[in-house]
């Protein structure tokens, strides 16, 4: 089963359908985008059910949201964004278009190899000055290794980083900010785990 497939039926299940915008994404916005950037532009990179689409608007008139599944886009409501199907690395958009990105839980999913040029591309489509913020799977995450052999996303493919190695990925970017999210589910063994980066051009 390719990762189209995979990713489709996912949205096609309820639980998918997140509705609340991640805390961490709301303090980044809160802190870095109240006010001045009310005229700026955003892109939702792997906008998944579209949670993290109103507290964007909220920061950004201009607002854009892309991802790889044609369900996941299926979900957004009419008229909430400009949207399009696309699959990284690519980013087909115009130099220097996006004062921000965020991609949320995304560049984990890809071949490892194509990572890097989902991160040129990233930086290419963000104005001077612009900031990405985004997620990558940490190697201590053992949910995700179970969800792709026994779960949803059985078949589908992932890569899970150590934090040099998910640094190392931001030589590009001219400022790089680093966390850590660390949960255990409730009633669940696995924890989940990821690398926060918040990175300018």
């Amino acid at each position: 089963m390719n990762n189209q497939i995979v990713w489709d039926n996912h949205y096609g299940r309820e639980r998918a359908r997140q509705q609340y915008p991640d805390e961490n994404v709301v303090r980044v916005l809160k802190k870095y985008y109240a006010g001045a950037a009310q005229n700026g532009r955003a892109l939702d990179l792997g906008t998944g059910s579209g949670r993290h689409l109103p507290v964007l608007a909220d920061h950004f008139s201009s607002l854009f949201a892309a991802d790889f599944s044609g369900a996941s886009l299926g979900l957004l409501p009419t008229g909430a964004s400009a949207k399009a199907q696309l699959a990284l690395p690519e980013v087909p958009f115009a130099d220097a278009s996006f004062d921000f990105v965020l991609c949320w839980g995304v560049l984990h999913y890809l071949v490892a190899e194509t990572v890097p040029d989902a991160l040129s591309e990233i930086l290419r489509v963000l104005k001077p000055g612009g900031r990405v913020f985004l997620t990558l799977r940490s190697d201590a995450d053992t949910h995700l290794r179970r969800q792709l052999q026994t779960g949803d996303l059985a078949s589908g493919h992932a890569q899970l980083y150590s934090k040099p190695d998910a640094l190392q990925l931001f030589t590009g970017f001219t400022e790089t900010h680093y966390g850590y999210i660390a949960r255990q589910p409730l009633g669940e063994e696995g924890l989940v785990a990821h690398h926060m980066i918040f990175a300018q051009k």
